[in-house]
């Protein structure tokens, strides 16, 4: 028995932004907003080339863990500027998808807002964030004693890559079946932690292919508005390619050159651009919930 469609699951945030112009428009002004915000604040606090030199080391990680992790540490206020605000602006768009999908008569005109629907969200991730930690380290150690094992017994380099496989597999089934958590908390009106496990067993392999489904949508979306743009961008600009990169990836010298009329129009983009990612990544666990809910009630 077919409990929830998974194309109509991971195309429902698609069709939201669709047919809910207004709320786009709403969830692309709150965005940019953010993209505007942020910087002035990471300018204000003088941490703007601590900003240049996180892009740097996002573009160019090092191999050397000794040097990532004095990057890391050199880098440490930008990161409480960026993950707490991070926390509260997905906590945000998130609980606005989930009114929409769960509830599409509020007369609300689904606003993003801050209440407790959104707190109790942002201490489920702080939750979650632990117990991926715990799992990834034991994951880690498991892998790591299998390929002891396996290497003392000269059959290391397969034996490894069937653990790596194996582990991986044994994270992804584990987030499948957490991944409705953060709309239970959100409709039920409490951190339900572990309630997800008990609702998607049996249905590993729909959700996942939603939410694979969804990566792919939003991933082609993404990619043929960005070459439009950059193919407008050339356009405006007589095909120089390097000023469009510029507006892409603008210094962080001062507020006028990181300001510059071209870097804000990237930053409208941007912002219509996380408006419908959030959208796309966030509707599948709400459909889904809400299509098990259903079916519970009338069985």
């Amino acid at each position: 028995m077919t409990v929830f469609s998974a194309t109509d699951a991971a195309f429902e945030g698609f069709r939201l932004t669709w047919e809910k112009p207004k709320t786009l428009l709403i969830w692309t002004g709150f965005f940019l907003v953010v993209n505007l915000l942020m910087p002035l604040a990471l300018f204000g606090l003088g941490l703007n080339t601590q900003m240049a030199a996180l892009e740097e080391v996002s573009r160019n990680p090092s191999p050397d863990p000794d040097v990532a992790i004095e990057s890391m540490a050199a880098l440490a206020p930008v990161y409480a500027i960026l993950l707490p605000a991070g926390l509260v602006v997905l906590a945000m768009i998130a609980a606005a998808v989930f009114r929409l999908v769960l509830d599409p008569e509020d007369s609300r005109v689904h606003p993003v807002q801050f209440g407790a629907e959104e707190a109790r969200l942002i201490v489920l991730a702080l939750a979650y964030t632990l117990l991926l930690l715990v799992a990834v380290v034991a994951a880690v150690l498991v892998g790591g004693t299998i390929a002891g094992v396996a290497a003392t017994a000269g059959a290391g380099p397969f034996v490894g890559i069937l653990t790596s496989c194996a582990l991986m597999a044994g994270l992804v089934y584990i987030a499948v079946r957490m991944s409705l958590g953060p709309v239970i908390t959100f409709s039920e009106g409490r951190i339900a932690v572990f309630d997800s496990w008990a609702m998607t067993r049996g249905l590993v392999w729909p959700i996942l292919g939603a939410y694979i489904l969804a990566v792919i949508a939003v991933a082609v979306f993404y990619l043929l508005s960005l070459v439009l743009v950059v193919a407008l961008g050339a356009l405006v600009s007589g095909g120089d390619l390097q000023s469009v990169g510029r507006m892409m990836d603008p210094e962080m010298d001062s507020l006028e050159t990181f300001f510059s009329p071209g870097r804000v129009l990237m930053m409208l983009f941007g912002a219509l651009m996380s408006a419908v990612f959030h959208a796309v990544m966030s509707a599948p666990a709400a459909v889904i919930y809400r299509e098990i809910r259903q079916r519970r009630a009338e069985f």
